[in-house]
Order: structure tokens, then C-alpha cells, then sequence
């Protein structure tokens, strides 16, 4: 039941939240746990959609650069060395790899490599982000997103 749940919310969220939507979500999940955020319009990008940082006015440390792709299509080694060069530019000591369509071995690979670099979010990584912090979405996303919580029994051994 919770696999099907989780195919419909990911089916969901690719029909409603396509190309730069898509950004705006992952903004909004940012926002959520505590981030001050600058998102780029629409269009080139220089390999950063988002901005965000900690502190009231988004100054503190962790600072991050997000990059999102909301196709279906892996990425591989050439996005995120794009994301790890404009990271440099832009003084942002960690990054966020959101691809919705997963990414290609060679950046599987460099999971390891990266990990105090790099944070890789599949689809799958982006629908626990947003059930983590639902409660605190705005209102227009949870309109957008109608998610309702429910407790369901799991199958185990009878007490007796």
C-alpha cells in the first residue's frame, strides 16, 4: 500500500510540478527546514536554480547552490561538475543535485567522493523531503500537493 501511495504522489507531483515548477517546489521544501532562498527565473542559469542559507538573512553557514532538472533522463558527471564549478563561483561551500529522472552511474559513483560536497536527490529523495516537511509547506503547495496522513496496521506476528 505504501509503494502505491508513493507512485501516485510521485505521478502526481510529474504532472504538476514540470520544468521550473519543479524548483519551486524544492524551494518551498528549503524554506520549510529553516532556509533563506534566492530562485533564478526562468531560462539559463548559469547551473543554479537556487540559492539558500541559513540566518535571518540567509548569510549563515551552510550555504547551499541547488540545481534541479525535472526531466526524466539521468544526469551524469558533465551536470554535476557544471553544479561543483558554479558552487566555486558563487562561494557556496555545499551543493544540491535534485534530478527527478536519478542520475547515471558515473554520479552513483561519486556518492562516496562527494559526500561532504554534494547531496544527490532522486525522485524518491524529493517525495521524503516533502513528506518530512508537509505540515510546514505553504498553503498553495499543500492545495497543489493534497496529502491527508493515515495509520495503518502493519502485518506482523499475533500477541498472544
Amino acid at each position: 500500500m505504501e509503494e502505491y501511495a508513493l507512485d501516485l504522489i510521485r505521478q502526481h507531483i510529474a504532472r504538476k510540478f514540470k520544468g521550473h515548477r519543479l524548483a519551486y517546489l524544492v524551494e518551498a521544501i528549503l524554506q520549510a527546514e529553516g532556509y533563506f532562498t534566492y530562485r533564478s527565473p526562468e531560462g539559463p542559469d548559469g547551473g543554479v536554480d537556487i540559492l539558500a542559507g541559513r540566518g535571518p538573512l540567509g548569510f549563515d553557514e551552510p550555504r547551499l547552490a541547488v540545481q534541479v532538472k525535472s526531466g526524466d533522463a539521468p544526469v551524469g558527471g558533465p551536470e554535476l561538475n557544471q553544479l561543483r564549478g558554479a558552487m566555486g563561483k558563487l562561494n557556496a561551500r555545499v551543493g544540491l543535485f535534485v534530478s527527478w529522472g536519478g542520475f547515471k552511474g558515473a554520479a552513483e559513483k561519486e556518492k562516496a567522493q562527494s559526500f561532504f560536497e554534494i547531496r544527490l536527490w532522486d525522485a524518491n529523495d524529493l517525495i521524503q523531503a516533502l513528506l518530512a516537511n508537509y505540515e510546514r509547506l505553504p498553503d498553495d503547495i499543500q492545495a497543489e500537493i493534497p496529502l491527508k496522513r493515515i495509520w495503518i496496521l502493519l502485518p506482523g506476528e499475533e500477541e498472544g
